[in-house]
C-alpha cells in the first residue's frame, strides 16, 4: 500500500521594507495580507495540508507565521516549522519585530537552524531547504524578477511545486513567461543577503 503523500506548504514573500513600497501604512497592509494568508491556510487545511514552513524574515514570513499560529487554536493538528537561515537573523530587525520574532519562535512546533553564523547565500539556502520540503509554495511576490522571493518562486516552479501568488491571486506555472513579460518600468530592487 502506497503511503499518502504529506502535504506541506512553505511561505515566501517580501520583507517589510519592500512591502511598504506598496503601502506606507504597514499595520493596515499587514492586516490585509494576514487576512489573505488565513483564507489560503483554511483552504489548504481542507485539502489536507497540516505543516507550514516560514523563513521567519520580517515582513511576509512573520505575517504568515502569525496566521498559522492564530489558526492553530482552531486546527490543533496544524504545525508551524520555522526555517532559520542563521542564529542571529533577528539582530537586524527593529525592536518590535525582534520581540515578535522571539514570540513566534517560542510557539513554533519546530525550529530548524540551518547555520550558526551568517554567510553569503544563507538566505537562499534557507529558501531552497523550504522548497525541497514543500509540495506547494504560497508567495507574496510583486512579479519583479529579482530578489529572494523571486529566487524562491523560480526554484519552486523549476522543481514542479505549485506556486500561488497572493499578491496577484494567480497560480504561477511558468517563470520564463513572467521574465519575458517583465515590465521595464517596474522598480529594479536589488536583494542583498
Amino acid at each position: 500500500m502506497k503511503q499518502k503523500e504529506k502535504k506541506v506548504a512553505a511561505f515566501t514573500g517580501h520583507r517589510k521594507q519592500r512591502l511598504m513600497q506598496e503601502n506606507k501604512d504597514y499595520r493596515n497592509l499587514s492586516g490585509q495580507i494576514r487576512g489573505k494568508v488565513i483564507t489560503m491556510i483554511k483552504n489548504l487545511y481542507e485539502e489536507g495540508f497540516r505543516e507550514f514552513y516560514s523563513g521567519m524574515a520580517e515582513g511576509f514570513d512573520m505575517i504568515a507565521a502569525e496566521a498559522v499560529l492564530q489558526l492553530k487554536e482552531q486546527y490543533e493538528d496544524m504545525t508551524l516549522a520555522a526555517a532559520i537561515p542563521f542564529r542571529a537573523q533577528a539582530e537586524w530587525f527593529d525592536p518590535q519585530d525582534q520581540l515578535l520574532y522571539r514570540e513566534l519562535l517560542k510557539k513554533a512546533d519546530r525550529v530548524v537552524m540551518l547555520s550558526e553564523k551568517y554567510y553569503r547565500g544563507c538566505y537562499l539556502r534557507r529558501d531552497t531547504y523550504m522548497v525541497s520540503r514543500a509540495s506547494m509554495v504560497i508567495a507574496y511576490w510583486d512579479n519583479v524578477c529579482n530578489g529572494g522571493t523571486y529566487h524562491t518562486v523560480k526554484k519552486a516552479v523549476e522543481t514542479g511545486r505549485e506556486v500561488i501568488n497572493l499578491f496577484t491571486g494567480e497560480v504561477i506555472t511558468d517563470i520564463t513567461a513572467l521574465q519575458n513579460n517583465h515590465e521595464p518600468n517596474k522598480p529594479n530592487i536589488k536583494w542583498t543577503d
